[in-house]
């Protein structure tokens, strides 16, 4: 799988500059900080760093982001924006037990051939009475079914092969390893959303979340170390 991310390292974050893009990324970004709650002067690592994207916010928000992931090209482009980051798997993260206030983990457990290991591996990591944050893509969303339809007729497509999850998997597997446990979702609306969507998607984004939980295309866990 780290092949297929090192062969669109460099076009990875062009998606987060479209409109659906940017919009989909301000949501999501919300639901995130709403899980990890207060960050500033956090020591956190993030398994499945990426490009750092998503690390950037957290730098910007006080945090001190460590990273680890299996695609050199992915590392690169985080090493140049200035994280530290390390080559490794989620099912064997390359630190000592009890090192981070916060662990967290974004899209990366679909590739994980462990998870449970995956989600082990993330709690020793942890300080006592730290945090564990995993967000997944989820099976029943309008992206999920999409993305696995699509999957199915190209054999290069990023997402063929990943593991989807539902809501209902992700809080049994949560509740296995940690204390607390709590999943939000987020992005109600289909890839290809009219501008009209795109314009009232806070509104959609406050109704689903209170009544369509289950559904978001992104569903974040946030629990606490036993």
């Amino acid at each position: 799988m780290e092949e297929k991310f090192n062969e669109i390292a460099n076009e990875y974050d062009r998606w987060f500059e479209t409109p659906v893009g940017r919009v989909v990324f301000s949501l999501e970004l919300k639901a995130l900080m709403e899980e990890l709650g207060e960050i500033n002067g956090k020591k956190i690592l993030e398994v499945g760093i990426g490009t750092g994207f998503f690390a950037m916010e957290l730098r910007k928000r006080g945090a001190t982001i460590f990273g680890i992931d299996p695609a050199a090209h992915m590392r690169e482009i985080a090493r140049s924006r200035g994280f530290d980051v390390q080559p490794g798997y989620g099912e064997a993260i390359p630190f000592e037990d009890n090192t981070f206030d916060i662990t967290l983990s974004m899209t990366s457990m679909e590739n994980a051939k462990d998870r449970e290991q995956f989600i082990k591996e993330m709690v020793r990591v942890t300080k006592p009475e730290g945090k564990i944050v995993i967000g997944v893509l989820n099976l029943l969303s309008f992206y999920g079914i999409s993305r696995r339809i699509r999957g199915l007729f190209d054999r290069n497509d990023l997402f063929r092969g990943m593991h989807f999850f539902t809501y209902w998997e992700l809080k049994a597997a949560g509740t296995r390893h940690l204390s607390n446990v709590h999943i939000n979702s987020s992005v109600f609306f289909n890839p290809s959303p009219p501008s009209f969507i795109l314009r009232n998607a806070q509104k959609l984004e406050t109704f689903g979340r209170k009544y369509m939980r289950p559904f978001g295309a992104l569903l974040i866990m946030g629990g606490k170390k036993c």
